[in-house]
């Protein structure tokens, strides 16, 4: 029994404590001077064990809408608390900490009704305004940790001074408020004379819910000036809509920059009437070069197109072994007249062996592929297409893009830090300069700029591609058969490769390229790798190359599975070329507007209220 009560004594104490707010009445006088001198009149009904202090904090400066707490005095009945640190009974202690001012006090242990009153002056404590100068203020804050049962709360003005009227209706400008709605569980009346204002709760409050009195008089009845507190918030208001402003030119200017920048620097130069269809290539350039030309990145396609155009120029042949597999093999054929980047594809694809197996090249080609386009970039610079590598230059706008988004970054946790207590836009520039740099790091991908013969070759290879996309209205495919292999090349650099063989595919007139040895093997005469490399139904000529129609007659697949194999092929390669080893790891201020003529503000006092 003594081990079971000394778990359960913590939570039986914490409920052997309890209170209420019987009343809670504020008298609020408006000094001439625009202070209010604030009396609270706390009566509370402890049951429990008894209470032996109590505090108050009040907010000062904007958050308080106040320049400061002073005056402070605290009484129970007829005594008179003096101020003091001991903690002794009928003592009070005020603390002034950052923004807001505490109040402690201390009474001997109290059990049943008790009241308790505590007064203070709040300096300028009026909200001036052309529209009118008011009083705002939190009579019960939100933050109490017990119920209200009744309050009334009286505001008296000075000699002369009477509340606005309305300007259509000719109502006074007084409200009450309860958790920031107007009127609803509060009444208002005015005086006959004009000059005390009367709210009264018409029901409690809960935990948590606050009340707030309001009334304005016209401008200029108090000589009052305008208040620190308040000429610090119109000083952020300006800073805060200058901050505002420059963050909207940049919204709007960032980005319109960046659309200048690309028109001035990114557009490619304007060229003059040229053919919308071309059924030769324009000019000798190697179809890896056109499709970077074309879409000014070196991209897996282009790499491809390579590997199908030096076989067709005699470097290299591919033979498709059984399951899928694929062997390319290296011819005799010196490499003197071939590009550099050409050089360093066979160089790699080959390395010290004369023929390779794709799948050998697993994991291995990738890590030589950023040099290879970069020696593809710069070929378009030595044919004078580009005046700086594309690549370059999508990197360098890039790289201003992340740099931007970093001031950003650091701005957005900067400026909050330096001006958030006093504009709370300071995060707004840093959200315009990020959308700058977003829409600078799009817009990079659009800033190379061809030179004019890069323009004009672009043009004309584009009429050339057209022609590739729409071969059959132009030409008779039937008659044409020999521009599958010559052309092959291109359509791959132009994403067409799949199209261009579906298209030729069932043509008898077309020919098997003679670099490329389908599964399963016949006899393969003519060109490059020719001799017996099968059965077949009989002999090829010397300096024939068979048909796609007549070699589906010696293979047990059929023209599907030559054409099949060729397009794997193609998918297949790019596929391991570009493949990499997988990684190891896989302040509550009052809301609303007020209908009937108050100029803006927010009310002050508020705080914290308890007991203990």
């Amino acid at each position: 029994l003594l081990a079971l009560a000394l778990i359960f004594q913590p939570g039986a104490y914490a409920q052997s404590k309890s209170f209420y707010w019987e009343r809670y009445d504020v008298e609020i006088t408006l000094l001439e001077n625009g202070d209010l001198r604030v009396v609270e009149q706390q009566t509370l009904n402890f049951s429990g064990d008894p209470f032996t202090f109590g505090y108050a904090t009040i907010p000062t400066g904007g958050d308080g809408a106040n320049d400061g707490i002073e005056n402070i005095t605290v009484s129970e009945g007829d005594t008179l608390y003096t101020e003091s640190r001991s903690n002794s009974m009928h003592t009070f202690e005020v603390v002034e900490e950052s923004g807001q001012v505490v109040i402690y006090w201390y009474f001997p242990p109290a059990v049943g009704q008790r009241t308790y009153t505590f007064s203070y002056t709040a300096k300028g404590a009026v909200r001036v305004g052309e529209e009118g100068d008011q009083v705002f203020w939190k009579a019960i804050p939100a933050d109490h940790p017990a119920a209200v049962q009744n309050s009334r709360v009286v505001i008296h003005l000075p000699p002369e001074v009477q509340p606005q009227r309305h300007v259509d209706t000719g109502q006074p400008l007084i409200a009450g408020y309860v958790n920031g709605a107007e009127g609803e569980g509060v009444t208002t009346t005015l005086s006959e004379d004009g000059r005390r204002i009367t709210y009264e709760l018409t029901e409690g409050l809960a935990i948590g819910e606050m009340m707030e009195v309001r009334v304005q008089f016209p401008h200029g009845q108090l000589p009052v000036e305008t208040a620190n507190w308040q000429r610090q918030e119109q000083i952020a208001d300006a800073m805060g809509l200058v901050v505002l402003a420059v963050a909207i030119l940049l919204t709007i200017g960032g980005p319109l920059a960046v659309l200048l920048l690309w028109y001035l620097r990114g557009r490619d130069p304007e060229v003059g009437p040229m053919a919308d269809i071309l059924a030769e290539p324009p000019d000798s350039l190697p179809p890896a070069v056109v499709g970077t030309l074309i879409d000014e990145r070196a991209d897996m396609q282009d790499v491809v197109s390579t590997l199908v155009d030096l076989a067709r120029r005699g470097y290299l042949t591919m033979t498709e072994e059984k399951g899928a597999e694929y062997e390319f093999s290296r011819t005799d054929k010196p490499t003197n007249d071939l590009r550099s980047f050409e050089q360093q594809f066979l160089t790699h694809l080959f390395g010290r062996h004369q023929s390779r197996e794709l799948n050998d090249l697993k994991y291995k080609f990738a890590q030589h592929l950023p040099g290879i386009r970069s020696a593809m970039y710069e070929e378009l610079k030595r044919e004078g297409l580009f005046g700086r590598s594309p690549q370059g230059v999508r990197n360098s706008y890039l790289a201003l893009g992340v740099a931007l988004l970093v001031v950003a970054g650091f701005g957005f946790v900067a400026l909050p830090a330096v001006l958030g207590e006093l504009v709370a836009t300071a995060v707004c520039p840093a959200l315009a300069l990020g959308l700058t740099g977003v829409a600078l790091l799009i817009t990079a991908n659009f800033m190379p700029a061809k030179t004019t013969k890069g323009a004009e070759a672009a043009a004309k290879w584009q009429a050339f591609k057209k022609y590739l996309q729409e071969v059959e209205r132009h030409t008779k495919l039937e008659e044409a058969g020999d521009i599958f292999e010559k052309f092959l090349a291109y359509a791959i650099a132009f994403g067409l490769e799949r199209s261009w063989i579906r298209k030729f595919a069932s043509l008898p007139s077309t020919p098997i390229p003679p670099w490329y040895i389908p599964y399963p093997h016949p006899y393969y005469g003519g060109g490059l790798g020719g001799g017996p490399l099968g059965r077949a139904s009989g002999p090829i000529g010397a300096g024939e190359r068979p048909s796609l129609e007549g070699m589906s007659r010696g293979l047990t697949g059929g023209l599907e599975n030559m054409s099949a194999g060729l397009t794997r092929m193609l998918s297949s390669t790019a596929t391991i070329l570009k493949s990499t080893p997988p990684s190891s790891s896989s302040g509550g201020r009052a809301g609303g507007g007020f209908s009937g003529g108050f100029s803006g503000g927010f009310s002050g006092g508020g705080g914290s209220r308890g007991f203990g």
